[in-house]
C-alpha cells in the first residue's frame, strides 16, 4: 500500500507498507504525484491523506480492502471542492451525498481516499494534472463512473468520523471548470443563466476562461476491466425469491412463468400479487393451481389495485437470500437466474438493475456501472437490504415511485449497479397491465399539474435545493419545443402557474402519512 500525505498543494510525506519512500517528488502537485506513483508501483493500492488527518486515518479498513475498481473518499475535515449550485445542472442521484453511509458519488475529497494504481494507470493519459487536488479527484470519478470505476464517500475511511453533515464549496471556481471539463459549453451556459435567475451572481471572467477550455471526450475512454483478483472461483448456490405483480395478463404471466420453470437455477419462491379493482372478482389464474410447477408459488389476490401497495404485500412475504422485482410481461432466458447468481458471486453488489429492452432496442451500456436509476420491474436486491424499505405508498398510481425506492436504497447504504449482459426482452403487453387508470384528486384543478405531483413529490424528497430549481428550469426548457404556445413570456406564466399546482399537490403527498 502507498500512502501519500499532502497539504492540499504539494506532498509531504510518502510511506510504502509503512515505511519512509525515498522519492523527492514534494515539489509535484499532488495529482501529478498521484500518477508518478501509480506508474512506478503499478499493482499497489493508493491512498492519500490530508496531513492533518494522518492521525485519524483508518488504516485497517485499507488493509481489509482491496477492490482494484473502486474509488473511495470521505471529506472529513473541508468542504467540498464543488458548489451546491452545480445542482442546476446536474440532476443525478450522483450529487445528493450522505455523510453517514457509503454512498454512490463523484464528489470527491483530498482528505482521505483509495484507489487502485491499476485504475490510476488507466485514465492517466485522458486526465488533465489539475493543481487543484480536489477537482482533479472528482474528475477523475465523474469521468470513470460510466467506463465502470465505482466512486463511493466512504466514512470508515477515518477512525472518528463526523456525522454532521458533508458542506458545499462557497467558491465556484472549481464549479466552473468541472462544468466545462465534464458536461460542455451549453450547460456551462445553462449553468450561468440559473446563478443569475436563482442567486442573482455571475462570474462572467471564469466563464469565458472555462469556456475556452476543451471538454473531455468520454468516447475515448475504454472500460476499465475488472481484475481476475476480484473474481471468486468458489461458487456457492444463492436462493431468489421472485416478486410479480399482475393485472389483466393471465396468458402474458403463465408464459413468464414457463421461463422461470425451466431455469438452470430455479427460483425458491414466485410471489404473485394478482390484482383486480372489481369488488364482484374472483383470481383468473386457476393454472396457478392447476399446473405443478417446481418451485413454490406465493399467490395473494386483491381488490387494491396499484403498484407500490402490490410489491410492498409481495416483500412482506419474502424469505430467500434475494430478491428479483419483475414484470408480469417478461421473456427470461434458462440460465438467467445462474447468470445472476454469478454475478453476485464475483462482484458482491447488494442491488442491481439489469438490461430489459423491447424487441429491436439495442441496449447501450457495455460494463457494469453504478447506475442512476432503478428499475422496479427487473432489479435485484439483496433480501438483508429491504428489511426497513418499502415503496412508498403517496406516490401510489403515479410515476417516480421506482426513484424513490432506488433512492431509499442509496440513502441506507446499497449502491445500485447495471448489468447490461444479463438481458431480459419485456414485452409490453398492450392489455392490463400493472398501472391502471385511477382519478387523481388534481384532475379537478382548472390547470393541470406539470410535473406530475407524484414525480415532483420524490423530488423534493431526495434533491437537493439547487437540484429543484435545476429541474424547474431544465423542464420548462424542454418542454417549450413540445407545446403550441412559443411566445415566451406568456408560456413562462403559464408553466409557473402550472408548476404551483404540481407544487401543492407533492407537498400534500409527502405530508401523506
Amino acid at each position: 500500500m502507498i500512502l501519500l500525505i499532502h497539504n492540499n498543494k504539494h506532498p509531504v510525506e510518502i510511506l510504502k507498507d509503512g515505511q519512509p519512500l525515498d522519492m523527492y517528488i514534494q515539489k509535484q502537485a499532488v495529482s501529478a504525484a498521484c500518477f508518478l506513483l501509480a506508474e512506478k508501483f503499478p499493482k499497489e493500492f493508493f491512498v492519500w491523506v490530508h496531513q492533518d488527518l494522518k492521525g485519524n486515518l483508518n488504516i485497517d479498513f485499507f488493509k481489509a480492502h482491496s477492490n482494484t475498481i473502486e474509488m473511495l473518499s470521505y471529506a472529513a475535515n473541508k468542504s467540498l471542492v464543488i458548489s451546491e449550485e452545480m445542482g442546476y445542472v446536474d440532476q443525478s442521484v450522483f450529487f445528493r451525498i450522505q455523510p453517514n453511509v457509503k454512498y454512490p458519488t463523484w464528489l470527491m475529497s483530498g482528505s482521505a481516499g483509495y484507489i487502485s494504481c491499476k485504475a490510476l494507470n488507466h485514465f492517466r493519459s485522458f486526465l488533465p494534472m489539475y493543481a487543484n487536488f480536489d477537482l482533479f479527484l472528482c474528475v477523475l470519478a465523474k469521468v470513470g463512473m460510466p467506463k465502470g470505476l465505482r466512486a463511493y464517500s466512504e466514512p470508515r475511511l477515518i477512525k472518528k468520523p463526523d456525522y454532521s453533515g458533508i458542506s458545499f464549496s462557497k467558491n465556484t471556481n472549481a464549479t466552473y471548470s468541472a462544468i466545462g471539463a465534464l458536461l460542455g459549453k451549453k450547460w456551462l451556459l445553462i449553468f450561468e443563466l440559473q446563478r443569475l435567475m436563482y442567486s442573482r451572481k455571475m462570474n462572467p471572467i471564469q466563464l469565458a476562461k472555462t469556456y475556452l477550455t476543451k471538454s473531455l471526450s468520454y468516447s475515448e475512454i475504454p472500460n476499465l476491466e475488472i481484475d481476475d483478483a476480484n473474481q471468486n472461483e468458489a461458487e456457492s448456490r444463492l436462493s431468489f425469491d421472485i416478486v410479480i405483480p399482475t393485472l389483466g395478463r393471465k396468458e402474458v404471466l403463465k408464459q413468464t412463468l414457463e421461463d422461470l420453470a425451466v431455469q438452470s437455477l430455479l427460483p425458491k419462491c414466485v410471489i404473485i400479487i394478482e390484482q383486480n379493482s372489481n369488488s364482484d372478482s374472483v383470481s383468473e389464474l386457476d393454472y396457478l393451481y392447476t399446473v405443478s410447477w417446481p418451485f413454490e408459488i406465493k399467490h395473494t389476490f386483491t381488490h387494491q389495485t396499484g403498484a407500490c401497495n402490490a410489491r410492498n404485500l409481495a416483500l412482506d412475504q419474502v424469505e430467500a437470500d434475494w430478491v428479483f422485482l419483475a414484470d408480469d410481461d417478461l421473456r427470461i432466458p434458462n440460465d438467467f437466474l445462474q447468470s445472476a447468481n454469478s454475478f453476485i458471486q464475483n462482484e458482491k453488489p447488494q442491488a442491481f438493475t439489469v438490461s430489459c429492452l423491447q424487441q429491436g432496442e439495442v441496449e447501450q451500456e457495455d460494463t457494469v456501472i453504478q447506475w442512476p436509476s432503478f428499475g422496479s420491474g427487473c432489479s435485484f436486491v439483496k433480501a438483508s437490504a429491504l428489511k426497513s424499505i418499502r415503496f412508498d405508498m403517496a406516490l401510489e398510481h403515479g410515476f417516480g415511485e421506482d426513484a424513490d425506492f432506488g433512492m431509499q436504497l442509496r440513502k441506507s447504504g446499497v449502491d445500485i449497479l447495471y448489468n447490461p449482459f444479463l438481458k431480459l426482452l419485456h414485452l409490453k403487453a398492450p392489455v392490463g397491465g400493472f398501472r391502471k387508470s385511477v382519478d387523481k384528486p388534481w384532475q379537478s384543478e382548472n390547470l393541470s399539474p406539470k410535473p406530475a405531483p407524484t414525480v415532483l413529490a420524490s423530488i423534493l424528497k431526495h434533491a437537493t435545493p439547487s437540484q429543484i430549481k435545476g429541474y424547474k428550469t431544465l423542464l420548462f426548457l424542454k418542454f417549450y419545443r413540445l407545446q403550441k404556445n412559443k411566445n415566451p413570456f406568456s408560456y413562462f406564466l403559464h408553466m409557473q402557474k402550472r408548476w404551483k399546482v404540481s407544487l401543492f399537490w407533492a407537498e400534500k403527498l409527502s405530508n401523506t402519512k
